[in-house]
């Protein structure tokens, strides 16, 4: 059993924190040598929000488990990939085999840690790369195989990173700023050869906002497309960026900005990895992501 050591980016997220706080207090933890660490990285940049996550975990440290640490600090704007990045590098050398990532809008239930441990040491021996955790009450549309676990692609709302893996591979692509970090991260995962399972007794309560694309923000718009067109020309073709941006349609009033931050995406990219590098050749990226 090892220590278990959780990732949580905060930006403007305090009305969330207060629920994982609450939930954090009855999670089971009391059958465990080692410590579970929770590292909760404020990234509003806002003072008067800081004292607030302050004085919520200030408050909870108070009343939890000797078994949890709550640990809080202050990081830049990274977005998601390089806030990670950087949570990651700050605490690598408290870590042991694995990490993992939370969305800070979850709700953990009782057995949370109990279910891990046991996934953990089963899964001991194996070549895996990416543990995907179970979102209640909706999950993405995707297909995983219920007697090897295996799936496509894992979401960053919660997951477990093994370290050495998480490493060979070169970590979140900071190049996304937010939106499909989790699927770059995953398809790096299979072309290097490693597992990526979803964990179906692993379960935490997601709460995910209105998926009604029709409310999405401006930013959230163009951020997902231009991620999605940069999936497209650093694992696919030129054939296939064409084909979204005709699917955004010349009309679009999100078109310039969405073009205009995938260009600046691509011209950091050092390299592309094309459909031949994957460890099933017949397996379409597209396959990969939460829309086609």
């Amino acid at each position: 059993m090892e220590t278990l050591n959780i990732q949580i980016l905060l930006h403007f997220s305090s009305k969330d924190l207060e629920k994982l706080l609450r939930s954090i207090l009855f999670i089971d933890v009391e059958n465990r040598k080692e410590k579970v660490n929770f590292y909760f990285a404020d990234q509003s940049e806002d003072k008067k929000e800081f004292l607030i996550v302050q004085k919520l975990i200030e408050k909870a440290t108070k009343k939890v488990s000797p078994n949890i640490n709550l640990i809080l600090y202050k990081q830049p704007n990274y977005g998601f990939g390089k806030g990670h990045n950087e949570e990651y590098r700050t605490n690598k050398e408290k870590y042991e085999n694995s990490f993992i990532i939370l969305n800070p809008d979850s709700i953990l239930p009782f057995d949370f840690i109990t279910n891990i441990d046991m996934y953990l040491s089963q899964l001991e021996h194996e070549n895996w790369g990416l543990l995907e955790l179970k979102q209640f009450p909706s999950e993405h549309p995707k297909y995983f195989n219920a007697q090897t676990l295996e799936t496509n692609w894992v979401s960053g709302a919660g997951m477990i990173i093994n370290i050495a893996a998480f490493e060979n591979i070169g970590m979140f692509d900071e190049n996304i700023f937010m939106y499909g970090e989790d699927v770059d991260l995953s398809m790096r995962m299979r072309i290097n050869n490693y597992k990526i399972l979803h964990l179906p007794k692993a379960s935490f309560t997601h709460l995910t906002k209105d998926t009604d694309v029709s409310k999405e923000s401006e930013f959230t718009r163009v951020s997902k497309q231009a991620a999605e067109l940069y999936l497209r020309y650093k694992f696919g073709k030129d054939k296939d960026v064409e084909r979204y941006i005709e699917l955004i349609g010349e009309h679009d009033p999100h078109r310039k900005s969405i073009i205009k931050k995938f260009g600046e995406m691509k011209s950091k990219l050092e390299r592309r990895s094309f459909y031949k590098d994957f460890v099933d050749e017949n397996q379409d990226y597209t396959n990969f992501r939460w829309t086609l």
